[in-house]
């Protein structure tokens, strides 16, 4: 019971903290060089924090060693805060492997001890959001202030090392509570909201009217998640979609010229994702970390493709954006025909998997 409340809090915290630095690096960093050059910066991180999710879960779900992967991405969080001391486009680099890994292992670990409650989730996943947007807030500040999230950073390294990890293990059962057809779409209907995710839509083009407007909707999210949840465990999931998702709409509408409207609009669509996370993993019970990594970062990858056409990319491609769309086109292609011919050809038992010491 204790390691059921402690891991997701603590990976919550951890989830928090790494998507500070990585919205600290990228803001104090646009502040430094040209806008080309910090667009690329944020694209580079988008591909490795989000794209590079899927392949991270499918490595892990072959190896299935949580611990393992888990040292080495909060390792890697902790290598990103002392190189940006020294060249911040590296540690930006370096920050997007460990964001990968922590997002996926985070998310695997909750779900290993979550008993399917959704509420563990939410408390995971709601404080990504809210760092990234802080992060990004406190970019014009001194790069001296980066000694705190590494503290943090290390001090909760210590603490989830004490606390330990979860036996990677399945369900004993296939159908165990696997969803139907009904609820597929309805998955597939969240999944599609979150195409529109605020991080690369709304607050790109919505909150540049306020000047607080990207910290009120992270806050918004924040609180979302965490709600969301929490009421998905009281009322039901499907319940509390069927509330929110209208109300999401509702607000987008209301909120075009009104900042309180929209906050609310995104708390309710962000509240749909600790409930996509356990849907994911329900449809494909076998694959704990892929789930984890399609639900939190494929989906956002996919979100941010708009972006890819940017023209601030055109000189880094000599002036082809076209060639850079068909790239990133090849990639996801790519990506998708791996994942389905792994699941195709392995044959992983359901019966619960002692994990490696």
């Amino acid at each position: 019971m204790k390691q059921n409340i402690s891991t997701p809090l603590y990976w919550g915290i951890l989830h928090g903290v790494n998507d500070w630095v990585a919205g600290y690096l990228l803001a104090h960093y646009a502040f430094t060089v040209a806008p080309q050059q910090s667009f690329f910066a944020m694209i580079i991180y988008a591909v490795l924090a989000f794209g590079g999710q899927l392949p991270v879960g499918l490595w892990l779900d072959n190896k299935k060693d949580l611990k393992t992967f888990g040292v080495i991405s909060v390792i890697l969080l902790l290598v990103a805060c002392f190189v940006s001391f020294i060249d911040p486009f590296t540690a930006i680099i370096i920050a997007g492997i460990a964001s990968a890994g922590i997002h996926v292992v985070g998310g695997c670990v909750c779900l290993m001890v979550n008993e399917e409650k959704i509420t563990p989730l939410g408390i995971f996943t709601a404080p990504g959001v809210a760092g990234l947007t802080l992060g990004g807030f406190c970019g014009a500040i001194s790069s001296n202030w980066m000694l705190v999230p590494l503290i943090i950073a290390l001090v909760l390294f210590l603490l989830i090392m004490q606390n330990g990890f979860p036996v990677y293990s399945l369900r004993k059962k296939e159908n165990e509570k696997a969803i139907d057809t009904h609820d597929l779409l309805m998955m597939i209907l969240l999944l599609v909201m979150s195409l529109r995710s605020f991080l690369f839509d709304l607050l790109n083009s919505f909150s540049q009217q306020y000047e607080y407007g990207l910290l009120i909707l992270g806050l918004s999210a924040f609180a979302g998640k965490l709600i969301g949840g929490l009421f998905a465990d009281k009322i039901g999931w499907k319940r509390w979609v069927y509330i929110t998702l209208p109300l999401a709409f509702i607000f987008f509408e209301l909120g075009r010229n009104n900042m309180i409207a929209m906050a609310f609009g995104v708390a309710c669509l962000q509240s749909s994702v600790p409930i996509t996370l356990q849907l994911m993993y329900s449809s494909i019970p076998a694959y704990p970390a892929t789930a984890s990594a399609m639900s939190l970062g494929t989906v956002v990858a996919l979100a941010g493709l708009p972006l890819y056409a940017s023209p601030y990319l055109h000189n880094v491609f000599n002036n082809s954006a076209p060639v850079f769309i068909i790239l990133v086109a090849i990639a996801v292609l790519i990506i998708s025909a791996g994942f389905f011919v792994y699941v195709k050809k392995s044959r992983i038992s359901l019966s619960p998997t002692k994990q490696k010491e």
